[in-house]
C-alpha cells in the first residue's frame, strides 16, 4: 500500500466514523422527546448510542494514527529524495 493510499484511505475512515459520531448524537439529541410523527425518539437506547458513540471515537482515532504514520512516511521519504 502507497502512503497516499494510506492517507486516503485513513481520510476516508475519519469521515465515516465523524457520520457514525453524528447520528449517534443527533439520536441521543432526539431522546425523551415526545413527537407523534417521529416514533425513533421513544426507541432510543442511550447506553446503545454512547457505546456507538465511543466506538465511533475509537475508530477515528485509529484512522487518524494511520494518518499520521503515513504522513510521517511520506515526509521521510521527501527527505530522502531530496
Amino acid at each position: 500500500m502507497s502512503t497516499i493510499s494510506a492517507l486516503n484511505s485513513s481520510l476516508q475512515g475519519m469521515d465515516r466514523m465523524q457520520s457514525k459520531m453524528a447520528g449517534h448524537a443527533h439520536r441521543i439529541s432526539r431522546f425523551g422527546t415526545e413527537n407523534e410523527t417521529d416514533p425513533v425518539a421513544d426507541r432510543v437506547s442511550l447506553p446503545e448510542e454512547i457505546v456507538g458513540m465511543m466506538t465511533a471515537s475509537a475508530g477515528y482515532n485509529a484512522n487518524l494514527q494511520v494518518f499520521r504514520i503515513a504522513d510521517e512516511m511520506q515526509g521521510s521519504l521527501l527527505d530522502i529524495w531530496a
